[in-house]
């Protein structure tokens, strides 16, 4: 019948990550400013280790997300210049190379199979087929589009490779983090039941006193609104 009291109440899924560590800062403050004759010191300092190094990591969690963004915004903003210089240059030296200097169906077809439509419409997705065709297509045709074309379609598929490697090396480090982030909550909230027994048993008689050492919104169910984001 009292199994459910034996429960870890800090252990709570709908409690948000910053609402967690933020329970913790409280908690250590308020036991600082009630602790007048000692009796928290100890409690005290067995959790600030744990509210360090959970503030601490989702500080990294924080800055990993900001990096990835980063890093997706280089990608679009590389499809942005790509679309740019293949409307400006690359297709404006094909069109009059192959269709007006040295007229050559074939290169103008390999170039544009489905058209300009497909370098003024390329997304994300398109993007890497169109880098590597025009990569390919302006060393074969070296001769007749210059190296100055070369260089700059090359240059493009190697910022594209080097953006596209940091977006997915800092995408794994914000998913590696979410079986580190379990184990420094469970450990804190080990530690802050702990904390509860001990003070309980310091306080039997006065749960007021208990009370006192916690912010009053944790004594309330949280709401869905306070899950943290997938």
């Amino acid at each position: 019948m009292f199994l459910s009291y034996l429960r870890n109440p800090f252990l709570n899924k709908n409690l948000a990550r910053t609402d967690f560590r933020d329970l913790m800062a409280d908690h250590l403050r308020l036991m600082a400013g009630q602790n007048g004759t000692g009796q928290y010191t100890a409690m005290m300092a067995a959790l600030q280790p744990h509210h360090d190094a959970y503030a601490a990591f989702l500080g990294t969690q924080d800055a990993n997300v900001g990096q990835r963004l980063g890093n997706t915004d280089a990608v679009e903003q590389l499809l942005a210049e790509f679309k740019r210089w293949a409307r400006t240059e690359l297709l404006v030296d094909v069109a009059y190379v192959f269709g007006r200097q040295k007229p050559n169906p074939e290169a103008l077809t390999a170039f544009l199979p489905k058209g300009r439509s497909e370098y003024s419409g390329a997304t994300l997705l398109t993007l890497p087929v169109l880098l590597e065709r025009v990569a390919t297509l302006t060393t074969t045709h070296k001769a007749e589009l210059g190296q100055e074309l070369l260089d700059r379609a090359a240059q493009l598929k190697r910022d594209y490779a080097t953006a596209r490697n940091a977006q997915g090396a800092s995408k794994g480090e914000v998913q590696g983090g979410s079986g580190a982030e379990k184990a420094l909550r469970k450990a804190a909230a080990r530690q802050l039941k702990l904390n509860l027994l001990d003070q309980v048993k310091l306080h039997l008689d006065e749960p007021d006193a208990v009370r006192a050492l916690y912010s009053p919104q944790i004594f309330t169910q949280p709401t869905k609104e306070a899950l943290p984001a997938a």
